[in-house]
């Protein structure tokens, strides 16, 4: 699965490709590519989901790569807002 979104940074917008590498039963992983680099996040969603948890939070890492949490915060917010919404 691969979507874009756009962040609002300051007063700027920036423009992230998101593709999701890997899914198990436990775990999604999803690989953020912006203009100047990459890194991946993994979150435990569907494990919750699988449980009947729907309403507790999703816990997100960052597996690989480096990002500002300022920024980390916003693109996590996101992520979920397209994924529950297709």
């Amino acid at each position: 699965m691969r979507f874009g979104i756009v962040i609002k940074h300051e007063r700027a917008n920036i423009r992230l490709q998101v593709e999701r590498v890997s899914q198990t039963l436990e775990t999604e992983q999803y690989k953020v590519t912006a203009r100047n680099g990459t890194f991946i996040l993994k979150t435990n969603r569907p494990l919750l989901r699988n449980k009947g948890l729907k309403y507790k939070p999703a816990k997100w890492d960052v597996v690989g790569g480096q990002v500002r949490q300022t920024l980390l915060d916003k693109i996590i917010e996101a992520i979920e807002i397209k994924v529950t919404s297709s």
